[in-house]
């Protein structure tokens, strides 16, 4: 018996040298919120040393934490999460939860209360976990934008801009604002390609993309949708200020320079104008509505732009 009982307080003895050298960290408060045992990094995390943690309460920690900024960081107003965290602490059970330290490390805390009212609190470091997140969330962000973007000129892609476009239509229909798409296309953009070469063609491209986009609001929609075609949709715009918009981007464009190899490169553009009536079903009928005003402005001679239905 007395055998049994040494050995069960070698085995204790053991496991308390184990918490205390641990890199994780470990503390127990008793039924009046005082800490009566904790390891260095369990302190550390308040920024205080064991010897200056032990005997206090949680909500002393807490206030050393906020006050001296090295510790587990607190909100602005240290009263609320004062209060917030008292009131948690008062239910009984397995909890658990994430918090932030000073100079961006992040710990993962476990903590325990049991029926008597002891807590227990377990935590471990997980800053690399949370930069690995980060991180894949930032890849993730540029695989989307990657989806989504021309790789030429950096605006929506066909497919991308199909996609807000048609968001954008169902809402425009449903509340019955007005709606417009311009449809453009750079007039004769296969002579420039034979004449200068494709890499000029490029540069003609990102300066037509340049020029378009300083002329719109951050509300309208932009996209490449293939080769020298662009389409710009213009939320709660009707058929006249489209036509305003259109004219505004011929004369800028007609007025671009693109110095290529020693010589400059002007062109000039199409463009056709259509609104959403509301007999227009979607988006892919509205646009082959503007589609078909570009086909009579380059009909009719080029670097004009066109109504749909010669409105």
């Amino acid at each position: 018996m007395t055998s049994q009982a040494g050995n069960s307080l070698k085995v204790t003895r053991l496991i308390i040298e184990a918490l205390k050298a641990s890199q994780d960290g470990f503390g127990v408060f008793d039924q009046d919120d005082l800490l009566i045992f904790c390891n260095e990094e369990l302190a550390n995390n308040f920024g205080l040393n064991a010897h200056q943690a032990l005997g206090k309460s949680f909500e002393d920690m807490l206030r050393i934490s906020y006050a001296s900024g090295t510790g587990v960081i607190a909100d602005d107003d240290v009263d609320s999460m004062v209060k917030r965290a008292k009131a948690s602490r008062l239910q009984q059970g397995f909890v658990s939860f994430e918090s932030a330290r000073a100079q961006g490390s992040w710990l993962k805390v476990s903590r325990l209360k049991t029926k008597n009212d002891y807590i227990y609190i377990y935590s471990t470091d997980i800053t690399q976990l949370k930069k690995t997140e980060s991180a894949l969330r930032e890849a993730l962000l540029h695989v989307e934008n990657l989806a989504a973007t021309d790789s030429l000129t950096g605006i929506s892609n066909r497919r991308h801009f199909i996609e807000t476009g048609t968001i954008e239509f169902e809402r425009s229909k449903r509340y019955q604002h007005s709606l417009s798409v311009l449809m453009l296309d750079i007039d004769h953009f296969k002579s420039i390609n034979d004449t200068f070469g494709h890499q000029a063609g490029d540069q003609v491209l990102k300066a037509i993309t340049e020029c378009c986009s300083t002329l719109l609001r951050s509300s309208d929609s932009f996209g490449r949708l293939g080769g020298e075609e662009f389409s710009i949709l213009l939320p709660d715009t009707d058929i006249e200020a489209a036509g305003t918009t259109a004219q505004r981007v011929l004369n800028a464009v007609a007025a671009l320079k693109v110095n290529y190899d020693s010589q400059v490169i002007r062109f000039t553009t199409s463009i056709g104008v259509a609104q959403m009536s509301m007999q227009c079903k979607n988006l892919e009928e509205l646009m082959n509505q503007s589609d078909e005003a570009l086909y009579q402005a380059k009909h009719s001679g080029r670097n004009r732009m066109e109504r749909y239905g010669g409105g």
